[in-house]
């Protein structure tokens, strides 16, 4: 058997073609594999860019701006009391809990009313002996206006002397004297007891307002005077809105234009409110406007404290509705708002400037032109430039 040497140049004569024939081989599969991965993608990247989605097309129209800012909801001013007495007391019972709604003059509190009571009672006997002394003093007048008639009868006979007339009426007119200084005593023990019947009174907490029990502050046993409260009655069915509009929004707000007023809690609830105020002083610190606003609050729900949007009108400008399902919210902010317009057969992801939303409807102020056909519903997380079929054109 014969040997070939690798130094030989037999041994690199027979060497060449196996590596070029090698070198062939692979680069033929990483061809076939890059041709299937190639295949694969498109494949893929065609089943994922197709989609199916209703459309509709816009047009134009005039659509009132809205400008929207914040506001705190406030009582008003005689609509949120803190009750105090007007006596200092031990309080003995509490009627009321936060929550619980009270009339005007609704019982709320007791004060102790035993010492009053005692005091009482002893002003009332000298008030007493002055009626007794007055109806004493009376009988005495009514003697002697009958000793009067007798005398003036029998000196009309001859059967008295005129000394005795006389001294008749004198009687007369000293019991009508007697008679009112015992009727002036009356009087004056009836003052004496006036000050403690206040003050008894005053023992009996009630509410100066219909409303609802906000806070209760004190409790059974507990000291009180006029400078600590007992609870805080709100009365909310009406509130005021205190707000801050921006000094250069294009708004123009008057006394007495209407407004709405939403929460961020519930923000598909409106309420109607008017402009009572609005400050002819700009805030150089926000560079804001103060505003206030009368709010009805029929059912509550708004609570004194709580942050509220205010949107008041500004100039009418063409827009286009669309429904509100078709906004895509951004993906880097949420706070940006797009569309999917189709352009060509494709899904077009475009940025729009919209108002405010009413009964599912969205005026889009930029960003849409007239015919423009867009997604309205079901677009969220599909690819821009994505495929839209369909059997039938969007009308």
């Amino acid at each position: 058997m014969t040997i070939i040497k690798s130094e030989s140049p037999q041994f690199r004569k027979c060497i060449k073609p196996v590596v070029v024939l090698g070198l062939c081989l692979s680069l033929l599969q990483a061809c076939t594999k890059e041709e299937a991965v190639k295949h694969e993608e498109e494949a893929e990247a065609e089943v994922e860019h197709h989609v199916s989605l209703p459309t509709k097309r816009v047009s134009t129209m005039p659509v009132q701006k809205h400008l929207t800012f914040l506001g705190k909801v406030t009582a008003l001013p005689d609509h949120s009391v803190s009750v105090t007495p007007n006596i200092a007391g031990k309080i003995t019972r509490v009627l009321v809990v936060p929550g619980q709604k009270v009339s005007k003059g609704e019982l709320m509190a007791l004060l102790d009313d035993r010492q009053l009571v005692a005091q009482l009672q002893q002003t009332t006997a000298p008030q007493r002996t002055a009626l007794n002394q007055v109806v004493q003093a009376k009988i005495a007048l009514d003697l002697a206006q009958k000793n009067l008639t007798r005398s003036e009868a029998l000196f009309a006979k001859d059967i008295v002397a005129e000394k005795d007339v006389i001294a008749a009426r004198s009687q007369v007119e000293l019991c009508k004297a007697q008679v009112e200084a015992a009727e002036a005593r009356v009087a004056e023990a009836k003052v004496a007891p006036l000050n403690v019947t206040t003050q008894l009174a005053w023992t009996k907490v009630v509410s100066p307002i219909s409303g609802v029990i906000a806070q209760r502050f004190l409790n059974v046993g507990d000291m009180t005077d006029p400078s600590k409260p007992i609870a805080h009655v709100v009365n909310l069915s009406t509130v005021i809105i205190d707000a801050n509009m921006p000094a250069d929004s294009p708004a123009d707000p008057k006394v007495g234009q209407t407004a709405s007023v939403t929460t961020v809690a519930l923000p598909g609830i409106k309420y109607g409110a008017k402009i009572t105020a609005v400050s002819p002083v700009v805030d150089p610190a926000n560079n804001t406007v103060s505003i206030q606003l009368l709010c009805r609050n029929e059912h509550g729900r708004l609570k004194e404290g709580q942050q509220a949007v205010v949107s008041i009108a500004t100039v009418a400008s063409r827009a286009a509705l669309i429904p509100q399902t078709a906004l895509v919210p951004g993906a880097d902010d949420p706070a940006e708002h797009f569309v999917y317009v189709v352009r060509g057969g494709k899904l077009k992801l475009t940025k729009v400037t919209v108002g405010d939303a009413e009964d599912g409807k969205v005026p889009v102020f930029e960003g849409l032109s007239d015919g423009d056909e867009v997604v309205t519903s079901g677009a969220y997380g599909v690819p821009d430039g994505a495929i839209l079929d369909r059997g039938e054109p969007a009308k």
